[in-house]
């Protein structure tokens, strides 16, 4: 009977122990985080000499140029021909395309390194929780001299436990909070990366568009010189070569729209790799590309990026998490107490026997003390790190901030100078054609020469807007490699 009632008591203790071990920890909730043909007509019914077709040829060039081949826009009189020059087209779209805040908030919903690094903080939070558990309580049954003098010996249960001394649960959670506030941290650097990746994509793709804009009317100038070219040596007032260099700057011009459709090609590649899409679904990008924000000067920005860079926050995050795995392995060598206490039944003479042992290990060999050594020197090699890497901005910044004066400046000067000037010939080339005194291969010379200027432009207003989304960004890109 006794028997039967210490088995007993053993299969108590041993569920009950069994129940409180299948206790699962706390689930966290996933973090959330939260953009028709021209006609040709003269002033009386009668057959054209051939210097009158070739006048005629030169005043529906003109108008073709001027009017994109649109036949109603063709006068009668050639004083009364419109004067229309070629402009650039305006950088600042109409509002109906998506806008970069758009773009922005897609790439970061669908990024993987960002929801990668959102994983990484999450599963901290399950090692946190893992870091503060105390260890479980042992419970058993036992037996001591089964067989002698013929009986049956003694039986009974134990049960027992480990305490943690030294606060050493507490500093590991201390250390695990300070590895989610290192990750939190790089998911900063990661998000700014994925901005910084983003909007240098978005600017390439809304400058591209412009450029195909610039380089279609490059086009359109050289296919009416070879028109009006034909024209002319049908009327005897031109040699053939003039056909065959108008050709070719036709085919020049040809190359230099379909450079500018890979380009804009390859933006849109970019920016639907960043939204993690096969395919860019953007037709277009709404935006002003003129707007080029303003940068401080080289210290003000150096300032700003090292009291702003999440990259010098994620390395104080990391001196951070060593300082607390030094006080952690500190108190490593503090000796954890085992107790236990037994309950015995004994057959021969039907007596309960109680027991206890308490017990920890003596320090004397290991007292962490290489553990210490290493937690001290890491601390030292992550502030080194932490200091190295302002230096390293510091050289970064001052390559990028000379790039981008240098694109500014030219810029600056397009926008002054060349533009203008550029401007001002192709009027007095135009009046000059109108009043006779310079032919239409001048006046489309004059006019591809102001094309060309402002694809120039447009190629150094993309250059100035990466070097400054770059200095903007705190100098961090490539968030997916």
């Amino acid at each position: 009977m006794n028997s039967k009632w210490i088995a007993v008591a053993s299969l108590a203790v041993i569920v009950l122990g069994g129940c409180r071990a299948a206790h699962q920890p706390p689930v966290f909730s996933k973090h959330q985080s939260n953009q028709g043909n021209g006609v040709l007509l003269s002033n009386s019914g009668q057959a054209q000499t051939s210097q009158q077709r070739a006048h005629s040829a030169r005043q529906v060039g003109f108008q073709q140029a001027i009017t994109g081949g649109d036949a109603s826009l063709i006068q009668e009189s050639p004083s009364d021909i419109p004067i229309r020059s070629v402009d650039t087209p305006g950088l600042q779209s109409d509002g109906h395309g998506t806008s970069l805040d758009q773009i922005e908030q897609m790439a970061l919903a669908t990024s993987p390194a960002v929801s990668e690094v959102r994983a990484e903080i999450e599963s901290l939070r399950g090692k946190l929780t893992q870091a503060g558990l105390p260890p479980n309580p042992t419970a058993g049954i036992n037996g001591d001299d089964i067989n002698e003098d013929g009986g049956s010996g003694r039986y009974g249960v134990y049960f027992g436990r480990e305490i943690v001394r030294g606060n050493k649960l507490g500093l590991s959670r201390s250390v695990v909070c300070a590895e989610i506030a290192a990750a939190e941290q790089r998911l900063v650097v990661i998000e700014q990366r994925l901005f910084t990746d983003v909007r240098q994509a978005y600017y390439d793709l809304l400058v591209a568009q412009e450029t195909i804009v610039m380089t279609e009317e490059l086009v359109r100038i050289s296919q009416n010189a070879v028109d009006v070219s034909k024209q002319l040596v049908e009327a005897k007032e031109a040699a053939r070569t003039s056909v065959l260099q108008s050709e070719l700057e036709l085919q020049n011009a040809l190359v230099v729209n379909r450079r500018a459709e890979n380009q804009r090609l390859a933006a849109r590649r970019k920016l639907a790799g960043l939204l993690g899409e096969a395919e860019l679904s953007l037709d277009y990008v709404d935006g002003n590309a003129r707007e080029i924000l303003e940068l401080q000067d080289f210290e003000q920005s150096f300032d700003e990026l090292v009291n702003g860079s999440p990259e010098v926050a994620a390395l104080f995050a990391e001196v951070e998490q060593k300082r607390r795995q030094l006080a952690r392995a500190c108190v490593e060598a503090i000796p954890n107490v085992t107790w236990q206490t037994t309950l015995q039944y004994g057959t021969v003479t039907e007596d309960l026997v109680a027991g206890f042992q308490i017990g920890m290990p003596i320090p004397t060999i290991d007292r962490n003390q290489g553990a210490i050594y290493q937690a001290r020197h890491e601390i030292v090699a992550a502030e080194r790190r932490t200091e190295k890497r302002v230096l390293d901005l510091r050289q970064r910044l001052a390559s990028a901030y000379e790039r981008y004066l240098d694109a500014r400046l030219q810029v600056d000067a397009y926008e002054s100078e060349i533009k203008p000037k550029a401007k001002e010939t192709l009027d007095l080339v135009t009046q000059g054609y109108q009043q006779g005194e310079i032919d239409f291969l001048q006046l489309l010379t004059a006019q591809r020469t102001y094309s060309q200027i402002n694809l120039t432009y447009l190629e150094q207003l993309q250059l100035a807007w990466r070097q400054n989304i770059e200095i903007k960004g705190m100098l961090l890109s490539g968030s997916l490699e």
